[in-house]
Protein backbone atom coordinates (compact mmCIF):
# COMPACT_ATOMS: atom_id res chain seq x y z
CA UNK A 1 0.00 0.00 0.00
CA UNK A 2 1.33 3.44 -1.00
CA UNK A 3 1.25 5.94 1.84
CA UNK A 4 0.14 9.48 1.07
CA UNK A 5 2.32 12.45 1.94
CA UNK A 6 0.90 13.77 5.21
CA UNK A 7 2.92 16.98 5.25
CA UNK A 8 0.99 20.27 4.82
CA UNK A 9 0.68 21.37 1.21
CA UNK A 10 2.45 24.40 -0.20
CA UNK A 11 2.13 25.73 -3.75
CA UNK A 12 4.99 27.78 -5.19
CA UNK A 13 4.53 30.11 -8.16
CA UNK A 14 7.90 31.30 -9.44
CA UNK A 15 9.70 32.63 -12.48
CA UNK A 16 11.78 35.56 -13.69
CA UNK A 17 10.58 39.14 -13.49
CA UNK A 18 7.89 40.41 -15.90
CA UNK A 19 6.30 37.03 -16.58
CA UNK A 20 2.98 37.79 -14.90
CA UNK A 21 3.47 35.76 -11.70
CA UNK A 22 1.40 38.06 -9.51
CA UNK A 23 -1.63 38.14 -11.78
CA UNK A 24 -1.54 34.35 -12.18
CA UNK A 25 -1.01 33.71 -8.46
CA UNK A 26 -3.86 35.98 -7.41
CA UNK A 27 -6.24 34.21 -9.80
CA UNK A 28 -5.12 30.77 -8.60
CA UNK A 29 -5.27 31.69 -4.92
CA UNK A 30 -8.80 33.03 -5.43
CA UNK A 31 -9.89 29.85 -7.21
CA UNK A 32 -8.32 27.42 -4.72
CA UNK A 33 -9.06 29.24 -1.45
CA UNK A 34 -5.53 30.41 -0.83
CA UNK A 35 -3.43 33.24 0.51
CA UNK A 36 -0.15 34.51 -0.91
CA UNK A 37 3.21 34.87 0.79
CA UNK A 38 5.54 37.11 -1.20
CA UNK A 39 9.00 35.78 -2.07
CA UNK A 40 10.29 39.08 -3.42
CA UNK A 41 13.31 40.71 -1.78
CA UNK A 42 12.19 44.21 -2.80
CA UNK A 43 8.51 44.08 -2.02
CA UNK A 44 9.26 43.55 1.67
CA UNK A 45 10.25 47.22 1.80
CA UNK A 46 7.82 50.03 2.48
CA UNK A 47 7.74 53.00 0.08
CA UNK A 48 9.27 50.96 -2.79
CA UNK A 49 6.07 50.80 -4.78
CA UNK A 50 6.70 51.83 -8.37
CA UNK A 51 10.21 50.41 -8.69
CA UNK A 52 9.33 47.16 -6.92
CA UNK A 53 6.36 46.58 -9.19
CA UNK A 54 3.73 46.42 -6.46
CA UNK A 55 0.52 46.31 -8.43
CA UNK A 56 -1.75 46.80 -5.44
CA UNK A 57 -4.85 46.53 -7.63
CA UNK A 58 -4.02 42.87 -8.21
CA UNK A 59 -4.07 42.19 -4.45
CA UNK A 60 -7.52 43.54 -3.60
CA UNK A 61 -9.34 40.17 -3.48
CA UNK A 62 -6.56 38.08 -1.94
CA UNK A 63 -4.52 38.39 1.24
CA UNK A 64 -0.93 39.11 0.15
CA UNK A 65 1.58 38.65 2.98
CA UNK A 66 5.15 39.93 3.53
CA UNK A 67 4.96 43.11 1.50
CA UNK A 68 5.58 46.55 3.04
CA UNK A 69 6.94 45.19 6.33
CA UNK A 70 10.22 47.09 6.86
CA UNK A 71 11.66 50.54 6.19
CA UNK A 72 14.10 51.02 3.28
CA UNK A 73 17.03 51.85 5.56
CA UNK A 74 16.82 48.57 7.47
CA UNK A 75 18.82 45.44 6.68
CA UNK A 76 16.61 42.40 6.13
CA UNK A 77 18.34 39.02 6.26
CA UNK A 78 17.44 35.68 4.72
CA UNK A 79 17.04 34.22 8.21
CA UNK A 80 14.48 36.92 9.05
CA UNK A 81 12.59 36.24 5.85
CA UNK A 82 12.49 32.50 6.46
CA UNK A 83 11.20 32.96 10.02
CA UNK A 84 8.39 35.31 8.94
CA UNK A 85 7.47 33.28 5.87
CA UNK A 86 7.18 30.01 7.80
CA UNK A 87 4.96 31.70 10.38
CA UNK A 88 2.66 33.06 7.67
CA UNK A 89 2.53 29.71 5.87
CA UNK A 90 1.58 27.88 9.04
CA UNK A 91 -1.00 30.55 9.95
CA UNK A 92 -2.65 30.07 6.55
CA UNK A 93 -2.66 26.28 6.94
CA UNK A 94 -4.33 26.61 10.36
CA UNK A 95 -7.15 28.53 8.64
CA UNK A 96 -7.65 25.54 6.31
CA UNK A 97 -6.50 27.60 3.36
CA UNK A 98 -3.78 26.87 0.80
CA UNK A 99 -0.53 28.85 1.09
CA UNK A 100 0.91 30.14 -2.19
CA UNK A 101 4.58 31.17 -2.06
CA UNK A 102 5.00 33.61 -4.95
CA UNK A 103 8.00 35.48 -6.32
CA UNK A 104 11.27 35.52 -8.16
CA UNK A 105 13.86 35.70 -5.37
CA UNK A 106 15.47 32.28 -5.61
CA UNK A 107 17.13 32.33 -2.19
CA UNK A 108 13.87 33.20 -0.46
CA UNK A 109 12.05 30.36 -2.19
CA UNK A 110 14.85 27.83 -1.62
CA UNK A 111 15.10 28.74 2.06
CA UNK A 112 11.52 27.50 2.49
CA UNK A 113 11.45 24.61 0.04
CA UNK A 114 14.76 23.11 1.20
CA UNK A 115 14.48 24.34 4.80
CA UNK A 116 17.94 25.90 4.77
CA UNK A 117 19.90 25.91 8.01
CA UNK A 118 20.82 29.59 7.93
CA UNK A 119 23.69 31.01 10.04
CA UNK A 120 22.19 33.10 12.86
CA UNK A 121 24.36 36.18 12.46
CA UNK A 122 22.92 39.64 13.08
CA UNK A 123 23.86 42.58 10.82
CA UNK A 124 27.07 44.25 12.02
CA UNK A 125 27.25 48.02 11.43
CA UNK A 126 31.02 48.12 11.97
CA UNK A 127 31.63 45.40 9.38
CA UNK A 128 29.19 47.04 6.96
CA UNK A 129 31.00 50.36 7.35
CA UNK A 130 34.32 48.75 6.47
CA UNK A 131 32.81 46.94 3.50
CA UNK A 132 31.32 50.17 2.15
CA UNK A 133 34.87 51.46 1.64
CA UNK A 134 35.85 48.51 -0.55
CA UNK A 135 35.35 48.29 -4.31
CA UNK A 136 33.16 45.57 -5.74
CA UNK A 137 36.20 43.74 -7.16
CA UNK A 138 37.93 43.86 -3.75
CA UNK A 139 34.84 42.40 -2.09
CA UNK A 140 34.67 39.56 -4.59
CA UNK A 141 38.38 38.79 -4.10
CA UNK A 142 37.84 38.69 -0.35
CA UNK A 143 34.82 36.43 -0.77
CA UNK A 144 36.81 34.12 -3.04
CA UNK A 145 39.43 33.84 -0.32
CA UNK A 146 37.03 33.28 2.60
CA UNK A 147 34.23 31.24 0.99
CA UNK A 148 34.87 30.27 -2.66
CA UNK A 149 31.92 27.83 -2.62
CA UNK A 150 29.36 30.63 -2.35
CA UNK A 151 30.59 32.15 -5.63
CA UNK A 152 28.82 29.28 -7.40
CA UNK A 153 25.37 30.55 -6.44
CA UNK A 154 25.67 34.13 -5.17
CA UNK A 155 24.47 36.98 -7.39
CA UNK A 156 27.71 38.98 -7.50
CA UNK A 157 25.95 41.95 -9.07
CA UNK A 158 23.81 42.33 -5.96
CA UNK A 159 25.84 44.47 -3.57
CA UNK A 160 23.60 43.70 -0.60
CA UNK A 161 23.99 39.95 -1.12
CA UNK A 162 27.78 40.22 -1.45
CA UNK A 163 28.02 42.38 1.69
CA UNK A 164 25.85 39.96 3.66
CA UNK A 165 27.95 37.00 2.52
CA UNK A 166 31.14 38.75 3.63
CA UNK A 167 29.51 39.78 6.91
CA UNK A 168 28.83 36.12 7.65
CA UNK A 169 32.29 35.01 6.54
CA UNK A 170 34.08 37.67 8.58
CA UNK A 171 32.19 36.42 11.62
CA UNK A 172 33.91 33.05 11.28
CA UNK A 173 31.23 31.12 9.40
CA UNK A 174 30.73 30.33 5.74
CA UNK A 175 27.88 31.89 3.83
CA UNK A 176 27.69 28.76 1.70
CA UNK A 177 26.61 26.88 4.84
CA UNK A 178 23.14 28.33 4.40
CA UNK A 179 22.80 25.95 1.48
CA UNK A 180 22.67 23.03 3.88
CA UNK A 181 19.22 21.52 3.57
CA UNK A 182 17.12 20.51 6.53
CA UNK A 183 14.17 18.17 6.91
CA UNK A 184 11.46 19.00 4.35
CA UNK A 185 8.54 20.72 6.02
CA UNK A 186 5.91 20.65 3.29
CA UNK A 187 4.44 18.67 0.43
CA UNK A 188 5.33 21.07 -2.36
CA UNK A 189 4.12 21.79 -5.87
CA UNK A 190 6.40 24.15 -7.80
CA UNK A 191 4.96 25.91 -10.82
CA UNK A 192 7.22 28.00 -13.02
CA UNK A 193 5.84 30.56 -15.43
CA UNK A 194 7.84 30.33 -18.64
CA UNK A 195 7.93 32.87 -21.48
CA UNK A 196 10.33 33.22 -24.43
CA UNK A 197 13.33 35.44 -23.64
CA UNK A 198 12.25 37.96 -26.28
CA UNK A 199 8.79 38.27 -24.70
CA UNK A 200 10.25 38.72 -21.21
CA UNK A 201 12.58 41.47 -22.45
CA UNK A 202 9.70 43.19 -24.23
CA UNK A 203 7.61 43.03 -21.06
CA UNK A 204 10.52 44.42 -19.05
CA UNK A 205 10.96 47.34 -21.43
CA UNK A 206 7.28 48.19 -21.26
CA UNK A 207 7.29 47.92 -17.46
CA UNK A 208 10.33 50.20 -17.11
CA UNK A 209 8.70 52.82 -19.37
CA UNK A 210 5.56 52.59 -17.24
CA UNK A 211 7.57 52.98 -14.02
CA UNK A 212 9.23 56.13 -15.32
CA UNK A 213 5.89 57.61 -16.42
CA UNK A 214 4.38 56.67 -13.06
CA UNK A 215 7.01 58.67 -11.17
CA UNK A 216 9.96 56.43 -10.32
CA UNK A 217 12.30 59.43 -10.15
CA UNK A 218 10.06 61.29 -7.69
CA UNK A 219 9.52 58.13 -5.64
CA UNK A 220 13.30 57.71 -5.32
CA UNK A 221 13.68 61.36 -4.27
CA UNK A 222 11.05 60.93 -1.55
CA UNK A 223 12.79 57.83 -0.17
CA UNK A 224 16.13 59.68 -0.11
CA UNK A 225 14.56 62.65 1.67
CA UNK A 226 12.77 60.52 4.27
CA UNK A 227 15.63 58.09 4.85
CA UNK A 228 18.97 58.20 3.02
CA UNK A 229 20.42 57.55 -0.41
CA UNK A 230 22.53 54.90 1.31
CA UNK A 231 19.41 52.95 2.30
CA UNK A 232 19.83 49.22 1.76
CA UNK A 233 16.65 48.94 -0.30
CA UNK A 234 17.92 51.39 -2.94
CA UNK A 235 20.79 49.06 -3.86
CA UNK A 236 18.50 47.39 -6.39
CA UNK A 237 17.89 47.67 -10.11
CA UNK A 238 15.82 50.70 -11.00
CA UNK A 239 16.57 52.69 -7.88
CA UNK A 240 20.36 52.54 -8.06
CA UNK A 241 20.32 53.77 -11.67
CA UNK A 242 18.01 56.63 -10.70
CA UNK A 243 20.37 57.47 -7.82
CA UNK A 244 23.25 57.70 -10.30
CA UNK A 245 21.07 59.87 -12.53
CA UNK A 246 20.34 62.23 -9.65
CA UNK A 247 24.06 62.32 -8.78
CA UNK A 248 25.04 62.95 -12.42
CA UNK A 249 26.90 59.64 -12.52
CA UNK A 250 24.81 57.82 -15.08
CA UNK A 251 26.63 55.77 -17.71
CA UNK A 252 26.20 56.34 -21.41
CA UNK A 253 25.29 53.67 -23.93
CA UNK A 254 29.02 53.05 -24.33
CA UNK A 255 29.26 52.55 -20.55
CA UNK A 256 31.57 55.52 -20.06
CA UNK A 257 31.02 57.50 -16.88
CA UNK A 258 29.86 61.05 -17.51
CA UNK A 259 30.87 63.71 -15.02
CA UNK A 260 28.79 66.74 -15.90
CA UNK A 261 25.86 65.27 -17.76
CA UNK A 262 23.29 62.68 -16.86
CA UNK A 263 20.66 61.66 -19.38
CA UNK A 264 17.35 60.22 -18.20
CA UNK A 265 17.12 58.34 -21.50
CA UNK A 266 20.49 56.69 -20.85
CA UNK A 267 19.27 55.85 -17.36
CA UNK A 268 16.14 54.21 -18.72
CA UNK A 269 18.19 52.16 -21.19
CA UNK A 270 20.49 51.01 -18.39
CA UNK A 271 17.58 49.96 -16.18
CA UNK A 272 16.24 47.89 -19.08
CA UNK A 273 19.62 46.28 -19.81
CA UNK A 274 20.26 45.48 -16.14
CA UNK A 275 16.77 44.04 -15.73
CA UNK A 276 17.23 41.86 -18.83
CA UNK A 277 20.45 40.54 -17.26
CA UNK A 278 18.70 40.00 -13.93
CA UNK A 279 15.89 37.98 -15.54
CA UNK A 280 18.51 35.81 -17.23
CA UNK A 281 20.22 35.16 -13.88
CA UNK A 282 16.87 34.27 -12.33
CA UNK A 283 16.23 31.65 -15.02
CA UNK A 284 19.73 30.23 -14.53
CA UNK A 285 18.93 29.79 -10.83
CA UNK A 286 15.52 28.19 -11.39
CA UNK A 287 16.69 25.82 -14.12
CA UNK A 288 18.83 24.01 -11.56
CA UNK A 289 15.68 22.71 -9.87
CA UNK A 290 14.25 19.76 -11.79
CA UNK A 291 11.12 19.71 -9.59
CA UNK A 292 9.68 22.83 -11.19
CA UNK A 293 6.70 22.27 -13.48
CA UNK A 294 7.03 24.86 -16.24
CA UNK A 295 3.78 26.12 -17.71
CA UNK A 296 2.65 28.55 -20.37
CA UNK A 297 -0.84 29.43 -19.22
CA UNK A 298 -3.34 29.46 -16.36
CA UNK A 299 -5.20 26.31 -17.42
CA UNK A 300 -2.02 24.24 -17.17
CA UNK A 301 -1.47 25.57 -13.65
CA UNK A 302 -5.04 24.76 -12.62
CA UNK A 303 -4.69 21.20 -13.86
CA UNK A 304 -1.48 20.69 -11.87
CA UNK A 305 -3.02 22.15 -8.71
CA UNK A 306 -6.20 20.05 -8.92
CA UNK A 307 -4.11 16.89 -9.20
CA UNK A 308 -1.85 18.03 -6.35
CA UNK A 309 -4.75 18.81 -3.99
CA UNK A 310 -6.78 15.70 -4.87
Amino acid sequence: MIQKNTKPKLIVILGPTATGKTKLAVALAYKFNGEIISADSRQVYKYLNIGAGKDLKEYKNIKYNLINIINPDKTFTLAEYKKLALKKINDIIKKNKIPFLVGGTGLYISSIIDNYDIPKIKPNKEVRSKLSKLSKSSKIKLLKKTDPECLKFLDLKNTRRVDRALEVCLNGQKFSDLRKKGKLLFDILQIGLALPREKINKNIDSRVDYMIKSGLVDETKKIIKKFSKNSAALETIGYKEILDFLDNKVETQNFVKTQNFASLQDTIKLIKIHTHQFAKRQMTWFKRDKNINWIKNKSQAEKLIRKFLD
